[in-house]
């Protein structure tokens, strides 16, 4: 089974390793994550399998919280293709303006560059970063909970259209205790599949979130060039 890629969220002036981390970690004035952060940091990711990414995919979703009349929008694009690696652009909420994370990524799942910047912006290089250490270690990360997963084909209606999808329940047990339940709907149609099997991300559920998909083409540009290497 091919390795998932868990797209990853940005987290202000962050190390890489905590980019790619969908956890609860210390921040830096010594505080922890609140359950609020958390909630949106797993709410707000999607995994992927990198060998099925071509250039122009792209998907735009939604995600409200039901507590909060306020809904925010996150964006992936597959924006390049070199041998045995992909681009790919994840545009994010950030106060004033959003941000984009542009990664590079090996097929087989290996993170081999990240840049950060504003659209139309100068970017700058998080990884590799020799000066920098290793990020937080995270107090509550997803890749470690217990899961226990169900699936079941079901018939959803998100933006007008409907699909057909595989419907998966996972019930999480993490490290300290705490549960939590996620519920994806999945369907071919959808690029940035997380396999063959499932296809892309239509809707997800967790705790007070919802993430819906509110485009998911193969007309996805570019909005964040690297600059060239320094002589």
């Amino acid at each position: 089974m091919k390795r998932l890629s868990l797209a990853p969220l940005i987290l202000l002036a962050a190390s890489a390793s905590t980019l790619l981390t969908a956890g609860c970690a210390d921040t830096g004035g010594g505080g922890k994550m609140t359950e609020n952060d958390f909630e949106t940091k797993i709410a707000a990711a999607i995994a992927f399998d990198p060998a099925l990414l071509k250039t122009g995919d792209r998907v735009v979703y939604f995600v409200k919280r039901s507590d909060v009349n306020q809904t925010q929008t996150y964006t992936w694009t597959t924006v390049g293709e070199e041998p045995g690696a992909v681009w790919i652009e994840n545009k994010v909420p950030f106060d004033p303006r959003p941000m984009i994370v542009k990664t590079k990524i090996e097929r087989g799942g290996n993170v081999l560059e990240q840049w950060i910047g504003e659209p139309g912006g100068i970017p700058g290089q998080t990884y590799p970063n020799p000066r920098q250490g290793s990020g937080p270690k995270p107090v509550r990360d997803s890749e470690a909970a217990k899961a226990d997963s169900k699936e079941a084909p079901d018939r959803i209606v998100v933006g007008g259209h409907s699909y057909d999808c595989t419907r998966v329940t996972t019930n999480l047990v993490y490290p300290d205790g705490r549960k939590s339940t996620m519920i994806n709907w999945f369907s071919k149609e959808v690029p940035f599949a997380a396999s063959k099997a499932l296809g892309g991300l239509v809707k997800r559920q967790f705790g007070r979130l919802t993430m819906e998909l509110v485009a998911g083409d193969r007309n996805g540009k570019s909005e964040l060039v690297i600059p060239p290497p320094q002589k």
